[in-house]
């Protein structure tokens, strides 16, 4: 959990001290990582449910659905900010892999509770 806090720190310091602002309607690099990291979450929990193909597409668009409905954000929205960082490489450089660092601390905490 220390190790969460600390990525989300660094990732807020990062993009604190940025002089570029982001063009209107676009998330954060820090709710970009926190969207990410619920999205493969939940393609993981798609993965191990073991569906066939098209079910598990329906599955994974539900649950997609609900974590843009609980960051209250609009697909377009996500869509719109996965372009810009990708055009700007830095950034995105940044965004995935504090999402990986936050994964993996994740499966790390999991791992230690069981």
């Amino acid at each position: 959990m220390k190790k969460l806090f600390l990525l989300a720190v660094c990732c807020l310091f990062f993009t604190c001290g940025s002089k570029e602002e982001l063009p209107e309607g676009l998330l954060s690099e820090s709710e970009m990582i926190d969207i990410m990291v619920d999205i493969r979450v939940a393609e993981g929990k798609v993965t191990h449910l073991l569906l066939p193909a098209d079910s598990a597409k329906k599955v994974f668009k539900i649950l997609e659905k609900r974590i843009f409905e609980e960051h209250n954000v609009d697909t377009v929205a996500y869509k719109k900010s996965y372009q810009y960082y990708l055009l700007h490489p830095e950034k995105a450089s940044v965004i995935f892999s504090t999402t990986l660092d936050s994964l993996s601390v994740m499966k790390e905490r999991d791992t230690n509770l069981r």
